[in-house]
């Protein structure tokens, strides 16, 4: 039986901050790295969304969002799943916003989880979760997975790579939905980049350290991303990419559409070159005036290209991605 997406929603606040303020907050460094790239000079974002809500706010929000848009009830999810990416409300290894999204949308009957390790890439974990489960269990017919993320102050910069922008997105899985059917998805990883990107938290902390907030803010290993990260990025992308399309029978020719993180310029520039994709068929829209949303960057990017008639009925759509952790990933549907 087809599993498609039955609705896709987002929520952005309202309220903007300057990128070029958060650079100069933040003390992040001018001059170039691997590629020539300057990230103040390429990164190719004006603003970003910001809120003092707290992420399961920004979760509940989203879910509403997609539950309104997708003509459903609460009550018909069976499953939940949170795929947000950076550490929420509590920092504990059995919390997850899953749950109070369940209390505020009236999904009395759906169970809980979360799925939070494959950073950007969590969505498409948390889709083949959700995929298998459905596939295995006649009893899940309806699953919600939603993100929400508030990025820390003085943390919003990614460098060398984005600067993160508030913000959450949401899906609908549904059996037998002919709407952006989901054809076949692959996740492929290097666990020896584990540690490119972390958050050390308050278990990190040394016996003489005092505790401040720096300890839930962002580290990048600069030299494991020049030497491990850059240099691989785009085989592994490839690599993953034509493991799916091989398992689908379909080729590069095939996708009408790709969506793809709104990381940078300079990011965006060297994907399409890496994969020979034309510009236009690359979702780059949010880049400007929003940045990156996280994980919740598929979800939106796809939404804003059917918004804007960029994806249409029928489409063949790959969404990609990687994400810190460290993973590549792929999707692709039919729309």
């Amino acid at each position: 039986m087809d599993i498609g997406i039955l609705a896709e929603a987002y929520y952005l606040p309202p309220s903007k901050k300057k990128v070029q303020d958060i650079l100069d907050a933040e003390n992040i460094p001018f001059g170039t790295f691997a590629k020539n790239v300057d990230f103040r000079r390429d990164i190719g974002i004006e603003e970003v969304h910001v809120t003092d809500e707290m992420p399961s706010e920004v979760a509940v929000k989203t879910a509403k969002n997609v539950i309104s848009k997708s003509g459903i009830s609460g009550s018909e999810i069976d499953l939940i799943i949170d795929f947000t990416s950076l550490p929420q409300d509590y920092i504990g290894p059995t919390w997850s916003a899953a749950g109070l999204v369940q209390e505020a949308i009236g999904a009395d009957r759906a169970f809980c989880t979360a799925l939070t390790v494959g950073g950007c890439a969590s969505y498409h974990f948390a889709m083949r979760s959700a995929l298998a489960l459905m596939r295995s269990d006649e009893k899940i017919n309806t699953v919600l997975l939603v993100a929400g993320d508030r990025t820390p102050d003085l943390n919003k910069t990614y460098y060398p790579i984005t600067v993160a922008s508030d913000g959450g997105g949401a899906l609908i899985l549904k059996k037998g939905c002919d709407r952006a059917v989901i054809l076949g998805i692959e996740t492929i990883s290097i666990g020896r980049l584990h540690d490119v990107w972390y958050v050390p938290g308050l278990g990190r902390k040394k016996p003489d350290e005092e505790a401040s907030e720096t300890l839930i803010h962002m580290y990048c290993n600069m030299k494991k991303f020049n030497e491990g990260v850059i240099i691989r990025n785009f085989f592994m992308f490839r690599k993953v990419i034509n493991k799916l399309l091989s398992r689908i029978g379909m080729t590069m020719d095939d996708i009408d559409y790709f969506v793809y993180p709104t990381f940078s310029t300079w990011d965006q520039k060297y994907f399409c070159e890496a994969l020979n994709i034309p510009r236009e068929k690359v979702s780059t829209e949010g880049l400007r005036h929003r940045g990156h949303v996280q994980e919740s960057d598929m979800v939106i990017n796809y939404a804003r290209a059917v918004e804007d008639g960029a994806i249409k009925k029928g489409d063949i759509v790959m969404v990609v991605s990687n994400g810190a952790g460290f993973a590549w990933s792929a999707v692709v549907v039919r729309h």
